[in-house]
């Protein structure tokens, strides 16, 4: 077949769009085909360029693309596929005689192609680095965010000859897709609202593969790009990425509504080059604004800083805050919840912009809602828009309001405030419209709470402070008012004091006397008590501050405390083995339980009244050990001297004045290395640098005249002196005699000893005879006596009106408690349960009756012992109990029994403070006697004593006896 001439489209074409128009018109005429469509490959790529005629519908590419991978026709019904260099003409219905005419003019079809790819090409990057070149002058280097976005679609759209252009920069970037914010037009007649919205497949093309996208109405319509672009109504269009420093920022858009218009692949270079010129200027822009933000904010959190360093009173400083994050973040409504003492509320204290009702219905839980999941988590917690977040609501307000859809908020943030002490609360920022905050502003939102919460911290700190001082200038004064004097007048005013002290109406004081009864009271406000309602209260006290129940305070009152006044162990601290000088009560008409604060500053007046009070009854004790101590010197035998630290005698007993003073002379004032001869003074020096360095103290034989002398020093106090005591040796001959006289005087004593024991066992059991029959007497007679009375004198009373009515309930009163004391005095002097009911019942009652919280304990195989061993057994206890209450401090202690084989083991435990053994043999020393009874009482029963106790960790007395 002669193939005719090439036409002059063909052969001057300045595009491979045009090239490609007249190859498909020519191949066409040439093949007899139904159909041609011209593909050329572009950026590794296979693209229809053109086509001519129909059919066309047959093809989806595939054929072209495997002709043109193996570089030879592939015919496939009525398809066929004729590759030429990069490109493929692809027939429908072609005359195999046709398509062999144009396979051998493939050659020049090929070169053909080529020479128009290098003209385009050629011209295609002149035009774009004008263009380019253009767009970086109008920038002129600016920094302005907004006027680049706008000079950049103007540029775009008049270097292609469109009418119309947009640059939006992305707003949200997530699931494979973005939406832009704010966009910048031109040429468009309506603004854009909403954003544009750009889908997987296309941000997968522009963003990640970074390619241009064309669209042409003729070619695309029908395809879902189509119908993203419909609203706008392009004819052509070119879509560009805008990305720096690998990250997406946006889009460039570029269209015609002209009919006929056209988009070429040199164009979408071009826009591809603007776009990348304009991100560089985006991308300088935006940081340039971003530090300009960041300098702004930081002057902004500056002045808040200062301004919030302005108070240190929580009360103003709060305010502040509210009024500070208003105007820093343009918030319509703010609020500080401050978290309650039950960790679990969070309460508005203040609020700016809030309707009244919402402040007071309101109330958010820690966990629940923004404000409640920023007090949980202690970060920023943002809701763009609580009506369609699930965020829901902290209270049950709240949520009616969301529920209804009358919530007056959309956009919501939840500073924490975090304090060192742990959360102070939240600062809850509401907008009426969707949150306007990006994740800077939060950043900077948190920095902001920060700040608030170190005024907050501050403001606490200055109260508690002031607090602390006016607490203290109540301490003082008490100190000082009962310091001075203890009068009925004084104790007013301290009660005074110390009721307006802890926030109360009424108050008074009252102390105790040598049986633990109320001797003395002072009353603020408040009537003097009955002696009934004192013994009330007296039966009320703990071991520290509590509060009262409304049934156990005085009439009239709501809410009560009552605070012990602990002596300690002082002589005189009253009789109930507490060592309590009496108790300060304060009352109020309201039913507001005292809080720990009140709680722990009636701790400590109560703290400095016992120690004020009790300072005289030390004085006067020590004034009479002091007394003690001197007659014990004055009188004894040694010799005893006293000397400051530098050896100056201050003191010398009658024994060392009537020995030495002939041969020193006065001894006050003498120095007491310079009594020895020169012989024996070196050993005296030597004992007395051991006394002042070890507490062993030291010794020594020194001569003074014809004494020899056996010289014993020891330390006084912490470098307040040293003490001399000294023994005469001639005399040791005489004391040897007096040894062995002694020591026959001893075994004389010893034989005495186990009568005095036999006979101790049967003055025992003679005084245990008489406690019952005295506790017998007491409860059958004079008990019964005294019920008698009492029923009588209140048939008098109910006979009797007026003046004489009141005497006889006064005296009715008098009985009852006379009634009580008795039956309790008989009760300790002999429980009748012990004899009634046996030994574990009565252990119980025991410890029912014990001050200090006790349990009774019993193992192995229960049984009655003999009426002895029960009586030991019980007595053993109870003289245990007491030593607890008394001198234990103990929580809890414990009576455990366990009955062995032939024996039982009873065991008095306590958790209290415990001792030494030490300690012990001082307390015997001082005078208390209660181990060594306790031990000589379980001797004579024929068991043994076991004491187990070391400082801190409580004390067990175990006692094993035969039964």
């Amino acid at each position: 077949m002669t193939l005719p001439p090439f036409p002059p489209a063909l052969t001057n074409a300045s595009s491979v769009a045009g090239f490609a128009a007249a190859l498909a018109e020519f191949a066409c005429r040439v093949a007899g085909a139904h159909g041609v469509r011209v593909w050329v490959v572009h950026d590794a790529h296979l693209d229809a360029v053109a086509e001519e005629g129909r059919g066309l519908g047959l093809s989806d590419g595939t054929l072209a693309g495997r002709a043109l991978a193996g570089g030879a026709v592939l015919e496939e019904g009525m398809l066929s596929a004729l590759p030429f260099g990069c490109g493929v003409l692809e027939f429908v219905g072609a005359r195999p005689e046709g398509l062999e005419a144009l396979q051998g003019v493939s050659p020049l079809l090929t070169l053909a192609l080529e020479g128009v790819q290098a003209r385009e090409a050629r011209r295609g990057h002149g035009r774009i680095a004008e263009t380019v070149e253009g767009l970086v002058r109008r920038l002129g280097g600016s920094l302005n965010l907004r006027e680049v976005l706008t000079v950049t679609a103007q540029s775009a759209a008049l270097a292609l000859g469109f009418s119309r252009a947009f640059v939006g920069l992305f707003d949200e970037v997530q699931d494979g897709g973005a939406r832009t914010g704010e966009v910048f037009t031109y040429g468009f007649d309506d603004a854009f609202t909403g954003g544009i919205g750009v889908g997987p497949v296309s941000f997968e093309r522009l963003m990640t593969r970074g390619e241009a996208i064309r669209y042409d109405r003729a070619r695309d319509a029908g395809t879902p790009f189509a119908a993203s672009l419909a609203e706008l109504g392009p004819e052509v269009a070119v879509l560009a990425p805008l990305s720096a420093r690998g990250r997406p920022l946006g889009l460039l858009y570029v269209d015609s509504r002209t009919p006929g218009a056209g988009a070429s692949e040199d164009d979408a270079r071009l826009v591809l080059a603007l776009a990348e010129q304009a991100s560089l200027a985006i991308d300088n822009a935006r940081l340039y604004a971003i530090e300009t933000r960041k300098r702004e904010a930081a002057e902004a959190l500056r002045e808040a800083g200062a301004a919030l360093a302005g108070s240190l009173h929580l009360s103003d400083t709060l305010p502040r805050v509210l009024e500070r994050a208003v105007t820093l973040f343009h918030a319509d409504a703010a609020a500080v919840y401050e978290l309650q003492p039950d960790g679990r509320t969070l309460n508005i204290r203040s609020a700016l912009g809030l309707p009244s009702e919402y402040v007071l219905r309101v109330r958010a839980k820690v966990g629940a809602g923004v404000t409640g999941r920023a007090a949980e988590r202690r970060e920023v917690v943002a809701a763009r828009d609580l009506t369609t977040e699930h965020y829901g609501g902290g209270s049950r307000y709240t949520r009616q309001l969301l529920a209804q859809g009358k919530y007056p908020y959309r956009g919501v943030v939840g500073l924490p405030l975090v304090t060192r002490a742990g959360v102070f609360g939240v600062l809850t920022l509401y907008w009426d419209a969707p949150l306007p905050l990006d994740e800077d502003d939060q950043a900077l939102c948190g920095v902001f709470a920060a700040q608030a919460s170190l005024a907050i911290e501050n403001a606490r700190l200055y109260e508690e402070e002031l607090r602390r001082e006016r607490e203290s200038a109540v301490l003082l004064n008490v100190g000082r008012l009962l310091g001075e004097d203890q009068g009925d007048e004084t104790l007013a005013e301290a009660a005074r004091l110390s009721t307006l002290a802890l926030s109360a109406g009424r108050g008074l004081i009252a102390l105790l006397g040598e049986g633990g009864e109320v001797t003395r009271c002072a009353t603020y406000n408040l009537h003097p008590p009955r002696p009934e309602e004192l013994a009330s209260l007296l039966s009320q006290l703990g071991r520290g501050p509590r509060p009262l129940a409304r049934r156990a305070c005085l009439p009239v009152a709501g809410s009560a405390l009552i605070v012990p006044l602990h002596g300690g162990d002082v002589v005189g601290s009253g009789g109930d083995g507490r060592g309590i000088l009496g108790f300060l009560y304060v009352d109020d008409p309201g039913t507001e339980p005292p809080s720990d604060r009140v709680l722990a500053l009636a701790r400590s007046v109560a703290d400095q009244m016992a120690l004020t009070l009790t300072r005289e009854r030390l004085l006067v004790a020590l004034e009479r050990e002091e007394a003690r101590y001197r007659q014990l010197a004055e009188g004894a035998h040694d010799l005893i001297l006293s000397a400051d630290t530098q050896g100056i005698i201050t003191y010398a007993n009658p024994a060392a004045a009537r020995l030495l003073e002939p041969l020193t002379g006065p001894l006050p004032g003498a120095q007491v290395l310079s009594l020895p001869t020169p012989a024996t003074q070196g050993a005296l020096r030597a004992a007395w640098d051991a006394a002042s360095t070890s507490l062993a103290g030291g010794r020594a034989e020194i001569q003074v005249g014809s004494y020899r002398l056996e010289v014993r020093l020891s330390a006084v106090g912490a470098g307040e002196g040293v003490l001399l005591v000294a023994r005469d040796l001639s005399e040791l001959q005489t004391l040897a005699e007096e040894i062995t006289r002694r020591g026959q005087a001893l075994e004389a004593a010893t034989s005495r000893t186990l009568e005095l024991r036999s006979y101790l066992t049967l003055f025992t059991q003679a005084q245990e005879e008489e406690r019952r029959r005295i506790s017998r007497e007491l409860h059958d007679d004079t008990a019964q006596v005294l019920t008698a009375t009492t029923r009588r004198v209140a048939r008098l009373a109910r006979e009797l009106g007026g003046e004489h009515k009141e005497r006889a309930d006064d005296i009715l009163g008098d009985l009852n408690a006379a009634i009580e004391s008795v039956r309790r005095f008989a009760r300790n002097l002999r429980p009748s349960m012990l004899d009634d009911l046996g030994l574990l019942p009565a252990l119980e009652w025991l410890a029912s009756q014990a001050q200090t919280e006790t349990r009774l304990e019993i193992s192995g195989q229960e049984r009655r012992l003999s009426p002895a061993a029960e009586l030991t057994v019980f007595r053993l206890a109870q003289e245990a109990l007491n030593n607890v209450d008394k001198h234990a401090h103990a929580h809890t202690a414990a009576i455990r029994v366990a009955f062995g084989a032939g024996q039982v083991r009873v065991a008095i435990s306590d958790d209290g403070r415990g001792f030494t053994a030490e300690e012990a043999e001082a307390q015997a020393r001082s005078g208390h006697l209660g181990l060594l009874g306790l031990r000589e009482r379980a001797t004579l029963a024929g068991g043994e004593l076991e004491v187990v106790s070391a400082p801190g960790q409580g004390a067990t007395l175990a006692f094993t006896l035969p039964g």
